[in-house]
């Protein structure tokens, strides 16, 4: 597709209708896209089935743009851009439901408790399905983990030191033993308080467990190790949006595979897989141009031809016809790499691309009468 029809499809590619849209405005800040990304999260929910384990968390997508719900989180990579809150299966890291962050509503009063309702509204499509949620800090809550719980689901996550449900025994103090443990039982929900150094305490809620067993292998307490084990599902699926960006990187992909062919042994022994089949799609989608380049090398430095020559798809070089004395003398053209303010005309041809050079830009081989036999 050229450059003018894509903006042109660009420029005329509409999501809503444009007709009621401030009308929509004064009661969703996202309705322009709110029609497409119903569909989106409904694709997403139908496609795959979650495992037993699912995270929720906060994404950043960096954006610079104009936007009322823009966001600045100086701790993020991108720092300013579109909040996006993620329910993630833990095992495959598939996004399975998402929405933005788009603060509050022109029409609605002033928030609370908006980390629980952000976690019930990801959660809907599992309600009685028994699986577990991780969570951290920000969305942790007494009466979240109950809510969770009557709704046939269970919860594991952080508590932040100033809730007003953890008992002073429970908080950090410079007296409890570096790697000991306090577990406190109410109903379907345990209290932990892990000491991992001195002076510092980490608080977990949890539905899932109600004892306070510990691994046999590493001697650490059951409940932290699923913690550890689930709590990174969005944060692995932020860096494979930073690793693998859709954003363009290179001016012109087909000469990035063309120079990497130099090399064909990069990949030997590795284990990333997923990057080897995107470096394999990619040398699957410009073949066709490949095979073109090669039937067409004019002007082809001799790089991009040995590259194309490692990958299988040798330099058609077309042989220029032995000069004849009866042949009348071959038009005078301007020089290919001088500058075209000089205006240097030449009737010398390069023997491999017929490209017309002027002598201080081509290379002449004297041969004695013996050797040019």
């Amino acid at each position: 597709m050229s450059r003018s029809r894509f903006q042109n499809i660009i420029s005329r590619l509409r999501f809503n209708d444009k007709i009621t849209r401030e009308e929509r405005k004064r009661t969703d800040k996202f309705t322009a896209i709110r029609e497409i990304w119903s569909y989106f999260q409904d694709n997403l929910q139908i496609c795959y089935t979650p495992g037993s384990n699912v995270t929720i968390d906060e994404q950043l997508l960096g954006f610079r743009g104009k936007c009322p719900f823009r966001q600045f989180m100086p701790k993020k990579p991108d720092k300013y851009g579109l909040k996006f809150l993620l329910c993630v299966d833990a095992d495959s890291r598939y996004v399975f439901n998402a929405f933005p962050y788009i603060g509050r509503q022109p029409t609605e009063q002033r928030q609370t408790q908006i980390g629980a309702k952000v976690v019930l509204e990801l959660l809907k499509p599992l309600y009685g399905s028994s699986r577990n949620v991780t969570i951290d800090n920000f969305f942790t809550s007494v009466p979240l983990a109950k809510e969770l719980r009557s709704k046939n689901l269970t919860l594991i996550g952080t508590l932040r030191k100033n809730k007003l449900e953890i008992p002073i025994e429970f908080q950090s103090n410079k007296n409890r033993e570096v790697g000991s443990s306090l577990f406190g039982f109410q109903d379907d929900l345990t209290l932990v308080s892990f000491v991992p150094k001195q002076n510092k305490a980490v608080l977990l809620l949890t539905s899932k467990h109600h004892d306070s067993q510990v691994d046999n292998k590493t001697g650490k307490l059951i409940v932290i190790l699923d913690y550890n084990k689930t709590k990174g599902a969005v944060d692995t699926v932020d860096h494979m949006y930073h690793t693998y960006p859709l954003k363009r990187n290179f001016l012109n992909i087909s000469t990035f595979y063309f120079l990497q062919a130099k090399n064909p042994q990069w990949n030997q022994n590795k284990k990333y897989q997923r990057r080897l089949f995107l470096e394999e799609l990619g040398l699957v989608l410009v073949s066709h141009l490949l095979d073109f380049r090669s039937k067409n090398s004019k002007f082809l430095n001799t790089d991009i031809q040995n590259a194309l020559a490692i990958v299988g798809y040798p330099v058609t070089k077309k042989n220029r016809p032995e000069p004849n004395e009866n042949s009348t003398q071959p038009k005078r053209k301007q020089c290919s790499i001088c500058e075209r303010s000089m205006d240097k005309k030449t009737s010398i041809q390069c023997f491999n691309c017929s490209a017309f050079v002027c002598n201080e830009h081509c290379v002449k081989r004297i041969f004695c009468i013996t050797c040019s036999k």
